[in-house]
């Protein structure tokens, strides 16, 4: 039985009925603030589990109950059972057959013996035995179980509460860690720590008498009650899963393909291939988007090292007059002394809560966004240079429809000048012919100037100066490859698109940081030591009488701050809330634009077919127009209007079919432009604000 993770149940309001990939009898797993909470699968979206404190301040008996209320809003995960004696339905009717037993004991007959019993046949409990072999985490795990306790009383009492005066405001939700418990866990952290400090130090237990050893800590736990704290400060913003919105009209399963990395190259021009990798290796840009990276990694770098202990060496020499009536009692009080001082300490900062973790975890987040940023500047600029290349071509076939105007124009000027000879026109048809002429030479010209600046505007895009776009020959783009949506597109969009990346990481990095911010209301606890030689003058210095030494540690407990922590913690909360709703508008814009771009050039398709029978009928209607006013039978009005409505049919056309290739690479950029991420899929690291400081993390804020 592989392990499988089902983030969605920490995040769907939905109630859960049932679920496909859970096998009936399968060991479900719920991670909860310092403990995991078990149960069994006994299909039909039921869970059949000793209820313990899970969901209440008094003992619950096995219950059978519904997925969504042993998920709790947490997520849950299947737990695999390679030894396991029993499997399928015979581990439910195994389950059932304990209903309503009430004999739940902590450390002999929790949840987590009652699911081993079901599918090993032996009751065991991993969480007990890591707990009686490392008291400090059994410790949390009581404090974790404390804390549950005294959020379903308060849960209860608001219930009562709420069916005793059914009339009245409901009251705001009551967070999960109250009060009570935080004063509780912050003055036994306290006692611990300070109890464990004393005993280190030999010396202090010798010369310390038994009164003052107990006294200090219970007077530093009892000063803790003041202590700040977290309470009620909570986020509820999540990301949105691409399946809640609705796609399937507009997205449609076509079996088409991803674009791949080099998907410039279906429209057969070399010189475009040869322009997006000049650019790719000159443009300032991308520099920039490279820059942004390196500082991304060296930040992280830092990050890294603050979790490790630092060694440092010093020399200090000192020339000095001491005082005669300091501390300093003759010979030395009152001359002049010169002190040598070499010293080498080493420090390490004790990351009991994880913020330096986490503060390491939110950099490594930060800087996957950072390189998914590059890929979004990269997948930028080469669709830049795509559609501006095209337009470049646009212009050119416009020049060469306008040419061919300007050659009709002559042949309607010498007409005009044959039919006056003749005497069939006047010398106005003949100023109107000239002032036609005179129009189409002027609008060449206007288009020799925009071909011009698209040619500048490429050789910046490629990081040159304006000369290099002089060089750039006329672009021969083929039609491109057939365009089909690939299948599974909503769910799949998410790791070939580097800003949804960037975006989701930048979430991640900012649930890092809420727990960094969370771990500030602990107490950080700084391990020292030194050892050197200090003497006066340079004759002793390198005597064992020189010697110097010490050790100690440091403890900093935030007891007032006039709530500048709690404000720290809502400001990251805000910004976790700001980068959720950043990913879920980014997740928007993406399917809009895929969207968008595929109606587009199924609407150009269509338009192209009228608009190129029209181009024929006006190019017959021309040519027409123009044999009857050679041959006298019809006048100049005539034919210019047919050479107007030819000239217009085929600018339709021509710019149709620029479109359509603008649209195909606009498309090619909105389905990712052969970008896949693969990083978060490999790391796990979905990102949850309202999980422990050392909980695995999810995408949710509580």
């Amino acid at each position: 039985m592989k392990t499988l993770d089902i983030e969605w149940l920490s995040t769907s309001p939905a109630p859960i009925r049932n679920d496909s990939r859970i096998e009936a009898g399968a060991h479900l797993v719920s991670e909860r603030d310092g403990y995991a909470h078990h149960g069994i699968y006994a299909g039909n979206g039921l869970v059949i589990h000793y209820g313990g404190f899970h969901r209440s301040a008094r003992r619950c008996p096995v219950e059978c109950v519904p997925l969504y209320c042993f998920a709790a809003n947490k997520g849950i995960r299947v737990q695999p059972e390679p030894g396991a004696a029993y499997t399928g339905m015979t581990v439910v009717e195994r389950a059932r057959s304990r209903l309503g037993e009430d004999r739940y004991q902590l450390l002999t007959n929790n949840c987590e013996h009652f699911c081993t019993w079901c599918v090993r046949g032996v009751g065991r409990s991993e969480q007990v035995r890591r707990s009686l072999r490392n008291p400090w985490m059994g410790i949390r795990t009581l404090f974790a179980l404390a804390n549950e306790g005294l959020a379903s009383r308060a849960r209860m009492r608001s219930r009562c509460r709420d069916e005793m005066h059914p009339g009245l405001v409901a009251p705001a939700q009551i967070p999960e860690r109250t009060r009570m418990a935080i004063f509780l866990q912050m003055a036994f952290v306290a006692y611990y720590v300070t109890r464990r400090a004393m005993n280190i130090f030999s010396i202090a237990g010798r010369h310390t008498s038994r009164v003052f050893k107990a006294g200090v800590p219970a007077i530093v736990a009892a000063g803790l009650s003041a202590c700040v704290n977290y309470a009620g400060i909570h986020g509820d913003a999540a990301v949105t899963e691409p399946r809640q919105y609705a796609t399937q009209q507009s997205l449609p399963f076509e079996q088409g393909h991803w674009p791949t990395a080099d998907w410039a190259d279906q429209f057969g021009d070399g010189q475009l291939k040869s322009l997006i990798d000049e650019a790719l290796k000159g443009s300032p840009t991308l520099a920039q988007a490279r820059a942004r990276v390196a500082a991304a990694q060296a930040y992280s770098e830092s990050a890294r090292a603050g979790t490790m202990p630092r060694i440092d060496a010093s020399y200090a020499l000192t020339r000095q007059q001491f005082s005669g009536t300091a501390l300093v009692p003759p010979p030395y009080g009152g001359s002049w002394q010169t002190e040598n001082r070499g010293i080498l300490g080493a420090s390490y900062e004790l990351d009991l809560w994880g913020k330096k973790r986490e503060a390491l975890k939110a950099s490594v987040s930060t800087l996957q966004a950072s390189r998914a940023d590059a890929e979004r500047v990269r997948l930028t600029l080469t669709t830049s240079i795509a559609r501006t290349y095209n337009e470049l071509a646009r212009l050119h076939l416009l020049h060469d429809i306008a040419q061919q105007e300007i050659d009709r124009r002559e042949k309607i000027d010498r007409i005009a000048a044959g039919r006056i000879a003749t005497g069939l026109d006047t010398q106005v048809e003949r100023e109107t012919a000239r002032a036609n002429l005179a129009t189409s030479r002027a609008s060449l010209k206007s288009l020799d100037g925009r071909i011009l600046a698209t040619r500048y505007q490429i050789a910046a895009l490629l990081g040159a100066g304006p000369d290099r776009g002089l060089r750039i020959a006329r672009p021969m783009l083929g039609i491109g490859n057939e365009v089909r949506l690939p299948d599974n597109l909503p769910a799949d969009l998410v790791s070939r698109r580097p800003d949804i990346v960037a975006a989701r990481w930048r979430v991640d990095a900012l649930a890092h940081d809420v727990k960094e911010a969370k771990a500030e209301f602990y107490p950080d606890i700084n391990l020292s030591a030194a050892i050197g030689l200090d003497a006066f003058g340079f004759g002793r210095f390198l005597t064992a009488a020189s010697r110097t030494a010490s050790i100690g540690p440091a403890i900093h407990l935030p007891i007032f701050d006039a709530g500048a922590l709690r404000a720290q913690l809502k400001g990251r909360y805000a910004d976790f809330d700001n980068a959720v709703a950043a990913y879920n508008q980014a997740l928007v814009t993406a399917l809009s634009e895929v969207a968008t771009q595929i109606a587009d050039v199924r609407s150009t398709d269509a338009q192209l077919v009228d608009a190129q029978t029209a181009q024929q009928a006006a190019q017959k209607a021309a040519a027409l127009a123009l044999a009857q006013y050679k041959a006298g039978l019809t006048n100049q009005l005539t034919v210019l209007n047919a050479d107007v409505n030819a000239l217009s049919a085929a600018q339709g056309v021509a710019n149709l079919r620029m479109d359509r290739r603008d649209r195909q690479i606009a498309l090619a950029s909105a389905l990712g432009g052969g970008f896949i991420d693969t990083s978060f899929a490999d790391s796990g690291a979905a990102a949850r604000a309202d999980v422990p400081v050392s909980a695995a993390p999810a995408f949710a804020a509580r």
